[in-house]
């Protein structure tokens, strides 16, 4: 029998029943987002690592995985070098993004608002929601990130970061308005940028939130109400139940 062919029979049976399962199985465990919290600031991050080099290091046992993407990183700059500190806390310290951990009633309800007063017809039944179960309502705001401003002869007379701040205060000056007028209400606020549904999800899975309440724009039943809109992405992207009321029509809970 030729040895040649006897060790390439090996190598193929060991890459078929030994590396290519162990690959596999590391892959999909490290593909997902995970939600844990930041060893540093003591704050819930959903993370994401990267999938492919975690397989790689699973099957050659080369260092292990990195973080690629952290939701602290936008508001926590300094905390960009920290990438595998987090990746040491115990398996049991962490969790993929949109399972649930088990806990008592409701504790926080994420609320986006578009600042048109259409989407704030969700707030009398977020704010009747929070009240019963002793809440925290987490407004947020998602605005589209700026472009470069140019004068007529090309040059630029605003920056994409003074843009962002100048649209930023604005979209807190609304939330603040908004928070005013919820009595009895404790009320966080956050401005995001960026994609709708995609921010929508990552606000409230980052909060480890029980709920989202928000106002659609379709009026006929809840399937037709999430076709095709904001709040059929957002179901589609996470778990966390969600609260809809028609666009512009307040309803009590």
């Amino acid at each position: 029998m030729n040895f040649w062919l006897v060790l390439l029979a090996l190598v193929l049976l060991a890459l078929a029943f030994v590396v290519t399962p162990v690959a596999v199985a590391s892959l999909s465990h490290w593909r997902r987002a995970w939600l844990l919290r930041c060893p540093r600031e003591g704050a819930l991050a959903r993370i994401t690592v990267n999938a492919h080099r975690a397989a790689l290091a699973e099957v050659l046992g080369r260092p292990g995985p990195e973080v690629v993407r952290c939701t602290l990183w936008r508001t926590l700059p300094l905390l960009r070098p920290c990438r595998q500190e987090c990746l040491a806390l115990p398996a049991t310290e962490r969790r993929p993004a949109g399972v649930r951990w088990p806990h008592d009633g409701v504790r926080t309800i994420v609320v986006p608002l578009d600042g048109t007063p259409g989407s704030e017809s969700i707030l009398e039944t977020a704010a009747d929601l929070a009240r019963t179960h002793q809440a925290r309502l987490r407004l947020v705001r998602v605005a589209e990130p700026p472009p470069l401003v140019f004068a007529d002869d090309d040059r630029i007379i605003a920056y994409a970061d003074q843009e962002s701040a100048r649209i930023e205060n604005a979209a807190r000056d609304y939330l603040d308005q908004i928070a005013r007028g919820l009595q009895g209400v404790p009320v966080d606020q956050v401005v995001r940028f960026g994609d709708s549904a995609t921010q929508i999800v990552e606000e409230a899975e980052g909060a480890d939130a029980d709920l989202i309440a928000m106002a659609t724009h379709h009026r006929r039943g809840i399937m037709r109400a999430l076709r095709g809109s904001v709040a059929e992405r957002v179901a589609r992207a996470t778990p966390i139940p969600i609260v809809l009321v028609p666009y512009g029509e307040p309803v009590a809970a």
